[in-house]
């Protein structure tokens, strides 16, 4: 398919996009899949895309968008395109059948349940006052090998992203995440430490993320955690 940059325009079926890699080592399949709709049609100026799931499993999983930095966070727009969901955001309950258009704030936590097989929810995302800043095809690859469990060409990809953006305390933590996968410890903790520095609510993440297992029981955990 010819990308915007080429031809001006670019068009594309939602159900003929192909799946994300999964991310999660070892995670239950859930049925779960993640569309990269952004990158498949090179957009640079907004964060999109889509998630769809069969009924029962979150299409959207919780999570707010509280930025872990100075920026207010990203707010998002969800349109159900097919099926239906429940929609919980701060602990109140939406039905958003196909059609529903379902606008949240960055510090309100949502979650999406699918009510029937097939839902498919397009989220589209940016930051008031903010230019949109595309993650990194490093990253991108990073991920893709992490959900393969190659941990050594995660960390090599990951740590370009760290190398441009070395003051993102999030991208700090993934490195520290993979380094720890890659069985790399001193690596890890000198990334998770200066994560840490940058906000502290890496502490949030580092409490409870499986990647961090290896090296949880070391001192030097406890000491960047505390």
């Amino acid at each position: 398919m010819a990308t915007a940059t080429e031809k001006g325009y670019a068009a594309a079926k939602l159900d003929e996009l192909e799946a994300a890699p999964l991310i999660a080592p070892g995670a239950t399949d859930d049925g779960r899949r993640r569309f990269d709709v952004r990158r498949t049609l090179d957009i640079t100026a907004f964060g999109v895309q889509a998630f769809t799931a069969p009924s029962g499993v979150d299409v959207v999983r919780e999570h707010d968008e509280l930025a872990f930095d100075d920026t207010p966070g990203q707010e998002e727009l969800y349109l159900v395109v097919n099926g239906a969901a429940t929609f919980e955001i701060d602990g109140e309950e939406i039905e958003t059948p196909a059609g529903s258009l379902v606008f949240v704030k960055p510090e309100a936590k949502r979650k999406a349940t699918a009510k029937e097989d097939g839902t498919r929810i397009l989220a589209i995302g940016g930051t008031a006052g903010k230019a949109y800043e595309p993650a990194p095809i490093e990253a991108v690859e990073a991920f893709a090998a992490y959900g393969k469990g190659d941990y050594q060409t995660a960390v090599e990809k990951y740590l370009v992203v760290v190398d441009l953006r070395p003051k993102d305390a999030v991208a700090r933590f993934n490195a520290a995440c993979f380094l720890a996968r890659a069985g790399r410890p001193d690596e890890a903790f000198e990334h998770l430490g200066k994560a840490v520095e940058l906000n502290e609510r890496i502490k949030e993440l580092m409490a409870g993320d499986e990647d961090l297992d290896s090296i949880r029981e070391d001192p030097r955990f406890a000491a960047i955690a505390k």
